[in-house]
């Protein structure tokens, strides 16, 4: 069975799956970036900068206009929005971008953020 995500669930398991990332290195650039993602300040689930949201929908954009996205088109679509949050506002930072460049979309940590979001909000 192929595991499916809509674009806020993606967004949500990119979250998830970048926040241990701070946890063992205390990037400043990182946090301000998951600072900016973070979906669970609001009651509403919106992320705490709403532009940043926006950034992502923009980013998904560049890699698929489906609503419903496999585990693949998700990480590629995290990629292009750290990309750009790089090379926009210097957040996230460039050891990140070339570290999961190195990893594929089926790794361990991406499958278990995207399981775990979609058997949370479906």
């Amino acid at each position: 069975m192929k595991m499916m995500l809509t674009l806020r669930q993606a967004y949500i398991a990119a979250y998830d799956f970048l926040s241990p990332f701070y946890d063992k290195t205390k990037d400043d650039k990182l946090l301000d970036l998951l600072s900016c993602m973070n979906p669970f300040l609001w009651k509403d689930g919106g992320s705490a900068d709403p532009a940043t949201y926006e950034d992502w929908l923009d980013s998904a954009k560049k890699i698929t206009n489906k609503e419903q996205l496999n585990a693949k088109q998700a990480f590629q679509i995290m990629l292009e929005f750290l990309r750009f949050h790089k090379n926009e506002f210097n957040y996230a930072p460039e050891w990140i971008i070339t570290d999961l460049e190195k990893k594929t979309h089926n790794n361990e940590g991406w499958l278990r953020c995207v399981s775990k979001v979609i058997d949370e909000t479906t």
